[in-house]
């Protein structure tokens, strides 16, 4: 039987992103994305919010991940880069700086940025 982190794992590949990358986004570490894809650990209860979040936004659910029932949309390989997965080391450096900064802080940044 498949269990959540083959399923995390081919997310993850079809998008052509590596743990480093994933493990950015969901504030964890390389590491932590291999024991789940391994099935060594399983996600915390804190990390379900943004890997829910984080599958959302590209059409599938936490229910699929976590019981292999509901949307299982996985994509492609090679679908389009999407917004919010840091692609190299330059916008790792800026996403962590954009994170430290205050709520108000952020939202007159993208104010400023055309958003």
């Amino acid at each position: 039987m498949e269990h959540f982190g083959a399923r995390f794992k081919r997310f993850r590949d079809a998008r052509g992103w590596s743990q480093e990358q994933i493990g950015f986004e969901l504030n964890v570490s390389k590491a932590t994305i291999s024991k789940w894809e391994s099935g060594r650990a399983q996600p915390r209860l804190e990390n379900l919010a943004e890997i829910r979040r984080l599958v959302a936004e590209h059409g599938m659910t936490l229910d699929y991940l976590i019981d292999g029932v509901g949307s299982a949309r996985v994509g492609e390989p090679g679908d389009t880069y999407q917004a919010g997965v840091a692609r190299n080391a330059e916008e790792v450096a800026l996403l962590t700086r954009f994170r430290a900064l205050k709520p108000a802080r952020r939202k007159g940044l993208i104010a400023f940025l055309g958003g």
